[in-house]
């Protein structure tokens, strides 16, 4: 069946039912406007937005629907044998399917979720078929869509967990990267496929960030590895049968610095690129409002500009002490960091949110801080003018009072539209209680004009240490929880999904 993306004209919002999820429920919310929520081929079966839940407890797959039909879980996919924390990262395709990656069995599920009456998993991605060379790596974590054809989908393969290589791909020096495409779901419609993988020279946890026509006159790969310190700069090579394959190139981006070596009582830096620093490159992000990408140093406490015309880091740094969670803003200008500070005052944690104006020409840290929070995970909706952050009951490290304190099993609603002025808080919103060893994982609902959606509705995971989970749906304007439906083991993470969500640009920020 082949599906054409027309418009949709109306949509349901969260059901209302009972923890224990009765048969019978009464829609909550009805009547989206024109602005909708999903662009749906009025000939598929499934016509629903759906929240992915990601079980890491028994590696499996929940999809929960959003429009208030039943059931309201539509089905629970098994993405391979019961591993800890197996699953790496979900991500979309504009042919609108998903893809899950297994950082244990070293492969991609592909699920197709509008072609039937339930999500369909179609295949595990392990190689090529046309060519075993062209592989899934080891241990791919996360997985990026590309943002010039977003029918193009990247893995990041982390290589062996000891030394960093990639064993499967036999890359000699480092990790990996593998290129996946495809095109619509349906009758001419291409299935996913692997085409290409590039060996890294680097080793570690592995970012990607892209640089984009016209600021490059096309579009290149920056990737980091936080083991070795440094970034390998990826171009497209044209085949012979018309396709690009990717290759890393011979200019890489050497992250160290002497003075940072040095103050942390190491040598200083050789000449060596391949020389492992101490620069610990922990996030890639890619500014559209200035075309520069920027890379979070974690080990030396400090972001760095990169300009991908020139291949090079530029004079504009900036040093923000401490241990952050880092994200580019929906339109570029910020960088956003989330942390805390537990030894400044020993009756209660600090909060700290940081925001650095990429815009001004030297970059600076705006600091405000929010008492006996620990910010977990956070999304912004596509317009930007949102933040939602959960917090973490972890106590471990804290002294009794900080722990006492600790305001756990919430969900903080930001406005971000005065920044970085001010920091406002809009709600407080009480959520399931997990334990002090849970977590809670989150993403939004996000609707209206193409790029500049809000939110409709949020969905926040509840996973407690032990036992089988929960995912509450949460209406988005009054903050109300309208459905806690149990779901599978250790749900640390949840994507909303819906058919035309990559087309109309509004899934939340960031994808991870």
């Amino acid at each position: 069946m082949e599906h054409h993306i027309k418009h949709k004209t109306s949509c349901r919002w969260f059901i209302s039912v009972s923890s224990r999820i009765a048969a019978s429920f009464a829609l909550l919310v009805a009547a989206c406007s024109s602005g909708a929520d999903s662009d749906q081929a009025p000939n598929a079966p499934l016509s629903t937005p759906m929240a992915l839940v990601v079980n890491q407890g028994d590696t499996t797959l929940t999809t929960v629907r959003l429009d208030g039909k039943s059931p309201v879980v539509l089905a629970t996919l098994s993405l391979g044998s019961a591993q800890p924390d197996a699953i790496g990262g979900v991500a979309f395709s504009l042919g609108e399917w998903i893809f899950v990656t297994n950082t244990a069995s070293n492969n991609v599920a592909t699920i197709d979720p509008i072609g039937s009456t339930v999500p369909i998993l179609e295949s595990f991605l392990t190689k090529n078929p046309l060519d075993p060379r062209v592989k899934i790596g080891q241990r791919p974590t996360g997985i990026y869509r590309d943002p010039v054809d977003q029918e193009v989908l990247w893995t990041m393969n982390d290589g062996d967990i000891t030394t960093g290589l990639d064993t499967v791909a036999n890359c000699p020096r480092g990790g990996s990267v593998s290129v996946l495409h495809n095109s619509h779901l349906g009758v001419g419609g291409e299935k996913p496929r692997v085409t290409s993988i590039a060996c890294l020279s680097g080793t570690g946890a592995h970012f990607i960030a892209f640089s984009r026509p016209p600021v490059t006159p096309q579009q290149l790969a920056f990737v980091s590895s936080s083991t070795t310190g440094m970034i390998s700069v990826l171009l497209p090579v044209p085949t012979a049968d018309g396709a690009v394959a990717w290759s890393e190139f011979n200019v890489k981006i050497d992250l160290c610095d002497s003075a940072k070596e040095t103050a942390l009582g190491h040598p200083a830096c050789d000449t060596d690129v391949l020389t492992p620093n101490h620069a610990v490159p922990s996030g890639m992000f890619w500014s559209k409002s200035t075309g520069k990408i920027y890379s979070y140093l974690a080990g030396y406490g400090v972001i760095v500009e990169i300009d991908p015309a020139s291949l090079t880091m530029t004079t504009k740094r900036v040093d923000v002490p401490g241990v952050w969670s880092v994200e580019v803003t929906p339109n570029g200008r910020f960088l956003f960091l989330a942390g805390e500070t537990v030894a400044s005052d020993p009756g209660k944690v600090i909060g700290r949110f940081g925001l650095v104006d990429l815009t001004q020409p030297t970059l600076g840290l705006v600091s405000h801080n929010l008492d006996h929070v620990r910010p977990s995970q956070f999304r912004f909706t596509a317009d930007g003018n949102r933040l939602y952050v959960t917090q973490s009951n972890a106590t471990i490290g804290l002294t009794p009072q900080q722990a006492a304190a600790l305001d756990k099993d919430k969900l903080y609603v930001f406005d971000a539209t005065p920044w970085p002025g001010s920091f406002p808080l809009l709600s407080r919103i009480d959520l399931p209680p997990v334990g002090a060893l849970g977590v809670h994982g989150i993403d939004l609902w996000v609707t209206g004009p193409k790029g500049a959606g809000s939110a409709k509705g949020i969905v926040v995971t509840n996973a407690p240490h032990i036992g089988n989970g929960s995912v509450s749906l949460i209406d988005a304007t009054d903050y109300t929880i309208t459905a806690t439906i149990p779901v599978g083991k250790w749900p640390k993470q949840v994507s909303v999904y819906y058919a035309g969500l990559v087309a109309s640009d509004n899934q939340a920020t960031p994808t991870w």
